[in-house]
Formats: structure tokens, C-alpha cells, sequence
């Protein structure tokens, strides 16, 4: 069983294993924040371990209301200057650590996934040429990152199967001449 040192430093090593974890996610994927979130505890742990050896906290007293209305009072250690300093520390320290350990393999594996826009511009380019295709359209100039057609709507009346109105056909061409 975890003896009050071990719980309180596995306490104090979690948030910051929980934010390597959501940093990790976020910039390289789910196994690169589980991997940086388990190397941030597993070097944060023992330097916690040893800064509240070595340098315990400061007792206080802490007093609070309960929701019943009852003041409650409790005694607590505030952390020590070396533990802060320790858990940052460490923090910071373990994604180096993990990246050298897995000898970069997270970051490669990151850097290899296809970029959201590029995969747009690939669907915007694929969804154009099938519209190309079906209706027998010219290729067509669209604006950058858009389905809109950078031509003008001379083009929009040779739908096949498509009859405009002829008055709107007149002013159509009229407007071009």
C-alpha cells in the first residue's frame, strides 16, 4: 500500500501528466499523449517524491464553509518552492525525454498524418471534376479553398437536360455581347 508521502506525490505529479497528455493529443495524436502523459509522471513522481523528502512543505490551517453552512476547518501542507520547481521541471523535461527515448518515432509518426487543408484542397479538386463529369462541363477555375467558379455564368445555361426560360437565355447572351 502507497504510504501519505507516496499518495501526495502522486497527487501533485498528476495534473501536469494530465496536460502533457492533452498537449501530446492535441499536436500529435492519442499514443503520443498517452506516451508523454506516462513520462511526465514516471519522471515527475520520483522528483516530487524526493523534493518533499528533502524539503517538506509548509503546514497551514485552511477554513471553508460547507454547503450545510458549517465552517470546516483543515489542516494542510502547502507545497515547498523545490516542489514547484521539481514538478515544472519535470514537466517541461519529459517530452524530451520520451522523444529520445522513442527515438522520435511519435514526432514521425505526427508528421506523417496529412494536414487537414491539404486534404480540403484534394476534396474540393476531386468533388470538381466529378461535377465536370456529370455534367459535361469545361474545366473549370474556382477560387482557392472554394467551390465557387471563378468564370463567368455563360457556362450555367449548357446543363444538359437544363431549359432556362428563353427571356432569360435573351438577356443572358445580351449581357455578354
Amino acid at each position: 500500500m502507497l504510504g501519505q508521502a507516496s499518495r501526495a506525490a502522486a497527487k501533485a505529479a498528476l495534473p501536469g501528466a494530465a496536460l502533457n497528455a492533452a498537449i501530446g493529443t492535441i499536436a500529435m495524436g492519442p499514443v503520443a499523449g498517452a506516451a508523454y502523459a506516462a513520462g511526465d509522471f514516471l519522471l515527475n513522481y520520483p522528483l516530487l517524491r524526493a523534493a518533499k523528502k528533502y524539503f517538506p512543505g509548509t503546514p497551514a490551517t485552511m477554513t471553508y464553509k460547507s454547503r450545510a453552512g458549517e465552517m470546516i476547518t483543515k489542516q494542510i501542507t502547502q507545497p515547498s518552492a523545490v516542489e514547484n520547481v521539481a514538478n515544472i521541471a519535470g514537466s517541461f523535461a519529459s517530452m524530451p525525454l520520451v522523444d529520445l527515448l522513442t527515438q522520435g518515432q511519435l514526432v514521425k509518426q505526427a508528421q506523417a498524418v496529412e494536414p487537414a487543408n491539404i486534404s480540403q484542397e484534394q476534396q474540393i479538386y476531386q468533388q470538381s471534376l466529378q461535377r465536370q463529369a456529370v455534367n459535361n462541363l469545361q474545366q473549370q477555375a474556382l477560387a482557392p479553398g472554394t467551390q465557387f467558379q471563378m468564370q463567368g455564368i455563360e457556362q450555367t445555361f449548357h446543363y444538359p437536360g437544363v431549359t432556362l426560360p428563353p427571356d432569360v437565355v435573351r438577356q443572358m447572351q445580351q449581357g455578354y455581347a
